[in-house]
């Protein structure tokens, strides 16, 4: 038996489902628009092409989305069918198995996989007598297999069944005490045409609506690259409306955002009203902030050097206050009349949102 099948078949198989979705959806849509009176008043040629509209655009988002969880689920199907592959190849076949009507030893026929959602994944062994021709059934971890008798539908009394076979032909009457009886037949032959006719109209499908129905790699991974785009832009928009909300960003909204040159002008005004004079600006520190040391100098000789410290320091605090620049937490150094500090600007929109 093989369980574990080539990639490709696999690959097949989804896109046959895929396709089948399709065909599903296309036809509802259009049989839909066909019943719509006022969609029936438009002229012919205004009816195909709304058709088209209605059916394309969805369908590649259905496709898309079919894409989307391929390589997963076949992954997953491949990961089930190893793991049935190997237990069915690794299966070790009992010992010992003797007829339970003459004990006469037993000759294996085959195995098969038992594999139920409710039962343990095990391997069934066939034996049967060469002698008086019982078969029986083994799992190869020796317990019996006992297989459920049928119940009758009536009084839910045991069935006797009785097996017969013509040819090809597999012909099971069950009989109940109570007057119950069933004949169940079996035709292999018409089964296997039955089985032949499903595989080659799944071929057609695949041969006829797979370039169609199915996107190719290089499509598909540029679904998933326009679908990320636009999720990134649907939650980015999301943010800016919360965050458009926050009374913060307004405030942050309306700072003056001044350059370098601005910046310098500005303090050169503050400082000349309040008695400095000498504005320096060295060389900026440039990483994700803007970190720029000044130092001025006092004019007013009778201030002490705390209130020259503490003027300046307020003065600009308050001039900066409505701008995207601030004076840095390390405040304002003096030595000998020369003041000294640093401020810092902000340029994104959540450090601006902080400091406002």
């Amino acid at each position: 038996m093989e369980y574990l099948k080539d990639k490709q078949y696999y690959s097949d198989l989804y896109d046959l489902h895929t396709i089948e979705i399709c065909i599903e959806w296309a036809r509802d849509a259009i049989d839909k628009c066909n019943k719509d009176k006022a969609f029936q008043k438009f002229p012919k040629n205004e009816q195909i092409r709304a058709k088209n509209i209605l059916v394309e655009m969805p369908m590649y988002y259905k496709k898309g989305e079919r894409y989307r969880g391929k390589e997963k689920t076949i992954d997953s199907w491949m990961e089930r069918d190893r793991a049935e592959q190997e237990r069915y190849d690794t299966a070790v076949e009992p010992q010992s198995i003797f007829c339970p009507v003459c004990n006469w030893a037993m000759e294996s026929e085959g195995k098969t996989l038992h594999n139920f959602s409710d039962e343990p994944m095990r391997v069934l062994f066939f034996f049967r007598c060469s002698k008086c021709r019982k078969g029986r059934g083994v799992f190869d971890d020796g317990q019996e297999y006992i297989p459920q008798k049928a119940l009758c539908p009536k009084c839910q009394d045991v069935l006797k069944e009785i097996q017969s076979r013509k040819g090809q032909v597999i012909t099971t009457t069950s009989i109940c005490n109570c007057g119950y009886k069933n004949k169940d037949v079996w035709d292999m032959k018409t089964e296997s045409e039955r089985h032949k006719k499903k595989e080659e109209h799944a071929r057609q499908l695949l041969v006829k609506y797979q370039t169609e129905c199915c996107l190719s790699k290089e499509d598909g991974d540029r679904y998933l690259s326009d679908q990320a785009t636009t999720m990134r832009f649907l939650e980015n928009d999301k943010e800016r409306k919360v965050k458009e909300a926050d009374p913060k960003y307004q405030k942050a909204k309306n700072l003056k955002k001044i350059k370098v040159s601005e910046l310098q002008k500005l303090i050169e005004e503050t400082i000349t009203v309040g008695g400095y004079d000498s504005l320096n600006f060295d060389k900026p520190e440039i990483d994700r902030h803007i970190i720029i040391s000044f130092s001025v100098q006092d004019t007013n000789t009778n201030r002490s050097d705390y209130d020259a410290s503490r003027d300046l320091r307020r003065s600009l605090t308050k001039v900066l206050e409505t701008t995207n620049w601030r004076l840095m937490s390390d405040g304002i150094g003096n030595r000998l009349g020369l003041l000294y500090g640093r401020v810092k600007g902000y340029e994104n929109e959540d450090d601006l949102m902080k400091i406002a």
